[in-house]
């Protein structure tokens, strides 16, 4: 699902690119956030466990499965057998149908995470931006003025970890 269409960006970066080159750099800055922070709509964390509490990744609206894995053997728990809390926190619970004092070895959860689309869409479109203004140049001087480009990697990583913060990714 594409978080604007070409139109929509245009009313935020101002380019002369064709709707064809201005789309590849719209594809790829949406393909850059969900690589380095998963889908938009669904999220598989495969996480240690051995321990009372585990955290998923991101902070989780709904719960689709969690499978624990003791051994070589998987179980599917129940909704009984863990608690949710914080947002990312999962407890495990002695009382429920599978209970047990810690989690097993690995305990794979599928969620769908809380939305975050309105702040993907910020980080988004501050990296077209990026990509449609740099010039690859570390400085330009013509006559009196002059000008120094900025770094664009560390740039993009400061855009790209503004959906780190606030506890929303880890």
């Amino acid at each position: 699902m594409a978080l604007l269409t070409s139109t929509e960006v245009r009313t935020h970066v101002e380019t002369g690119l064709v709707d064809a080159a201005l789309q590849r750099i719209m594809d790829a800055a949406e393909e850059d956030i969900d690589q380095k922070f998963g889908a938009v709509s669904s999220q598989v964390d495969d996480l240690e466990g051995k321990l009372k509490s585990v955290w998923t990744t991101r902070p989780i609206s709904s719960i689709t499965s969690v499978v624990e894995t003791l051994g070589t053997d998987d179980t599917t728990l129940a909704s009984d057998d863990y608690a949710q809390r914080h947002g990312m926190q999962l407890d495990r619970l002695t009382d429920g149908t599978n209970g047990r004092r810690l989690w097993g070895d690995r305990v794979k959860v599928t969620y769908t995470p809380t939305d975050t689309t309105d702040r993907r869409t910020a980080v988004y479109i501050r990296l077209i931006k990026l990509d449609v203004e740099y010039k690859g140049l570390a400085s330009e001087r013509a006559g009196d003025y002059n000008s120094a480009s900025f770094d664009y990697t560390r740039e993009r990583e400061k855009i790209l970890s503004g959906l780190r913060n606030e506890g929303l990714f880890v």
